[in-house]
């Protein structure tokens, strides 16, 4: 006789919280290699190393650059003088509005000879009209524009006798000096996943003006971008969508509900509304402008973005026959038109009605969507289990390091820093040229400190400046000075190495924010400790990090099982931090109390055996580092919340490893395990820019899925009759607690249907104990 399967509805545990935080076209040079290795086969630096040592053993040494040219006047002619006549050479000097200063992001300029008698080998470079310009903006349309930097590109040797294309060109970034101090401009989602600008206080400024450019193309739902930085922000120029004297807004539909749609029952039926393309801010003081601040584009963050419930999910003012029936999850729309599942949170604080149904008030987990539902049959044993059942709070949260570089530098930093002045037979670009070779010469003197373990540990780098940044990182130094390196003088490049450093060293501990002072040239960091108490950390990281490989890790075993070792380590011997993740909800993911900083840290899951996902990836790197397994810690979200995870090289290529969603704390068994982009994709990963160079980000893509513990061990189900064969195969081996991946959408009756005509096959005894329950694409089956 078949028996009744106890239907559970799990607790969904999926656990994030992250520690973590756009290169070039141009990059600073890689050491030769047939692929990037995520650590550098490098020699340890020893006493008496200097920032020249490094750049000749990266082959960078010879590398010509020039400083960045910050508050030039509107209207600036570029002179660039040669020493052939390279006049007549196709695109001597191109200027652009992104770094990599690609084709598309060229902007029409002149390029003429100053003189084509006495000068003729000293180009002039003028704009041909302003970039980024405005009618409602104060400053109007003359110069170069309103864009907040630009990108000078020479193509040719400024130094050879005979026109010569250089290899590798030389980006020399320029801001035209703005009369009022530029904002800082960020995109923040909320934890209800509502989308707001935030801007830094600028002293004196009376108001701030935002800006949108956005694309609209007729009946098109999704969210597109526009063109851009990357395309010379070709198309309309920036439309002024509020003006406030605040440093936040999110009040997109302009009707003081920050871009939600309430009905008068209190229910929100949509949010983000308005949102869409990119923002600018300006400052506004005595009558004066601003240029345009960085832009904040919602295209990135549009899978973070709810927007409203799918049409045949809208489960609000919805009657219920009985709680058994209640969702767990519905699909939710994002303003680029996608759709994920999301968690229903029911609110069990109610007076079950004598006569009739019984509202239930519901929310959706993540977003700021809210309504009621109606339930006919329910007791108060139902409201008991369905409050068991609610999902987790807490699972989400990203703690970053604070980067406190102004994205454009103040008005007051002058174009030529402590450096040849400039006058009628010195021009500000050879001033500039001059000053270059000064500062590089003295920055390449400089010594390399050398931390206390570096001897025994692997430097994950590939150019000079991304050794340097490491090793000073780990000898937790508070100040670096980059006058060695003139490309890494700006937002972009610095932000996007420092990042890449900080997130594949495992030694790099307790970082709490950093500046770049442009007038200085040198990086500002701060620590959450002390040196001294950092680096005794590190040791204790370092020792405990090489007792565990030579335990779990032996000779025999191939890469793949080392790299499952290693997992399976973490599984059985650590655990998450709940109460440092709650902590930093209760900060707002700004920051989380000091008692807590290790659980961000290498040092939290390693010595103390708890800690966040950061943690984790970072725990997971150092001893795949230490094994001598190529493996790199990535960083994005997972249903739309940070996290953390690592990808790994494997003879198939690349693929992704979660070693913070394991079984003992998630109560699913390797959920992303050897897996393709494609696989994670469907869990709901999605994947940042933060954790390594923009440029390279391309090397890491995971095509090959066929190694994924689902899908080599065949527990992955595209149908009702592929999870009832799945079901049977396992239980026929003698399995008690099986896990399946649902590959796609398959209805909860029909799964039932399949398990009951598997375990009608089993004994009496097993039937009556036998469970079955979801959590996310995973159906649990407890025989």
């Amino acid at each position: 006789m078949k028996k009744a399967l106890s239907v559970l509805l799990l607790v969904s545990m999926l656990l994030t919280a992250c520690f973590g935080g756009n290169a070039t076209e141009v990059q600073p040079s890689k050491a030769p290699a047939e692929s990037i290795k995520a650590s550098a086969e490098t020699a340890v630096p020893t006493s008496g190393t200097t920032v020249l040592d490094l750049k000749k053993k990266y082959g960078s040494d010879r590398d010509k650059a020039l400083m960045p040219l910050y508050n030039v006047p509107r209207d600036k002619v570029f002179e660039f003088k040669f020493n052939s006549d390279v006049w007549g050479e196709p695109d001597v000097i191109t200027v652009h509005t992104d770094i990599k200063a690609e084709e598309k992001s060229r902007i029409l300029t002149s390029v003429f000879p100053k003189d084509f008698q006495e000068n003729a080998n000293t180009l002039e470079v003028k704009p041909n009209g302003g970039v980024l310009t405005a009618s409602q903006h104060l400053n109007g349309y003359e110069g170069w524009g309103n864009a907040p930097i630009y990108y000078i590109r020479i193509n040719y040797d400024m130094d050879a006798t005979t026109p010569t294309k250089l290899e590798k060109p030389i980006i020399v970034p320029f801001t035209v000096k703005s009369e009022v101090e530029v904002p800082n401009l960020k995109a923040d989602v909320d934890t209800d996943g509502r989308f707001k600008l935030t801007w830094n206080e600028v002293e004196g400024a009376t108001e701030y003006k935002i800006y949108q450019r956005s694309k609209i193309v007729l009946l098109e739902t999704t969210n597109l971008p526009v063109t851009g930085a990357e395309e010379a922000y070709i198309g309309p120029g920036p439309l002024l969508e509020a003006t406030v004297t605040g440093t936040e807004f999110d009040d997109f539909l302009d009707d003081g509900d920050g871009g939600l749609i309430k009905g008068s029952d209190g229910r929100v039926t949509a949010q983000n509304q308005g949102v869409n393309g990119e923002y600018y801010v300006t400052a506004v003081k005595d009558g004066k402008e601003s240029v345009f601040s960085n832009a904040a584009s919602t295209v990135p963050l549009s899978s973070q973005l709810p927007k409203e419930l799918d049409g045949d999910n809208d489960i609000f003012h919805t009657t219920f026959d009985s709680v058994s029936s209640l969702p767990a999850k519905v699909d939710v729309t994002f303003i680029d038109g996608s759709t994920a599942a999301r968690d229903v949170v029911y609110d069990t604080n109610v007076t079950i009605q004598s006569f009739g149904s019984t509202e239930i008030p519901a929310s959706i987990k993540g977003t700021a969507l809210k309504g009621s539902v109606y339930v006919e049959k329910l007791t108060e044993a139902d409201l008991q289990a369905l409050a068991e059942a609610q999902p987790a709070d807490g699972s989400a949260g990203l703690v970053a390091p604070e980067n406190a570089t102004d994205y454009v530098p103040s008005p007051d930093v002058p174009t030529v820093i402590e450096g040849p002045s400039s006058d009628a037979e010195n021009s500000v670009e050879e001033a500039q040229r001059a000053n270059t070779e000064q500062k590089v010469e003295e920055g390449n003197q400089a010594a390399v400190p050398v931390p206390e373990v570096i001897e025994d540990v692997k430097l994950n780098a590939d150019t000079a400046l991304e050794e340097y940044l490491a090793i000073s990182m780990i000898a937790v130094q508070d100040s670096i000075s980059l006058k060695a390196f003139p490309e890494a003088q700006n937002f972009e490049t610095i932000t996007d190495v420092l990042q890449e450093v900080m997130y594949q060293n495992p030694l790099v501990i307790g970082l709490k924010g950093w500046r770049y002072d442009y007038r200085s040239l040198t990086l500002k960091l701060n620590y959450e400790e002390s040196a001294d108490s950092i680096k005794q950390k590190q040791k204790e990281v370092l020792a405990e990090a090489n007792k565990i490989v030579a335990e779990i890790l032996k000779p025999e075993m191939s890469e793949e099982q080392k790299y499952q070792a290693i997992y399976d380590y973490l599984n059985d011997n650590t655990q998450y931090d709940d109460a440092a993740l709650e902590n930093a909800e209760a900060n707002d993911f700004r920051k989380v109390d000091p008692e807590f900083n290790d659980s961000f840290t290498t040092y939290g899951i390693m010595v103390k055996k708890v800690g966040v996902c950061a943690s984790y990836a970072s725990v997971y790197k150092m001893l795949s580092d230490l094994a001598g397994l190529e493996t790199i810690v990535v960083t994005g979200n997972m249903d739309g919340v940070p996290h953390a995870w690592n990808k790994v090289k494997l003879a198939n290529g690349w693929v992704h490893v979660d070693s913070t969603n394991n079984a003992a704390n998630s109560g699913i068994p390797y959920l992303l395990f050897y897996s393709s982009d494609e696989i994670a994709e469907s869990l709901n990963f999605t994947l940042s820019k933060e954790f390594w160079t923009d440029a390279e980000l391309s090397n890491f893509v995971s095509a090959d899925g066929s190694k994924d513990y689902y899908v080599a061990n065949g527990l992955e189900a595209k149908s009702s009759s592929d999870f009832g064969s799945a079901l049977s195969k396992q239980v026929k081996a003698g399995s008690t607690q099986i896990v399946i991946r649902l590959a796609a959408k398959i209805d909860r009756s029909d799964l039932v249907e399949e398990a009951l005509k598997v375990i009608d096959e089993l004994p009496e005894e097993q039937q009556e104990r036998a469970t079955m329950g979801s959590l996310s694409n995973y159906v649990i089956v407890g025989l």
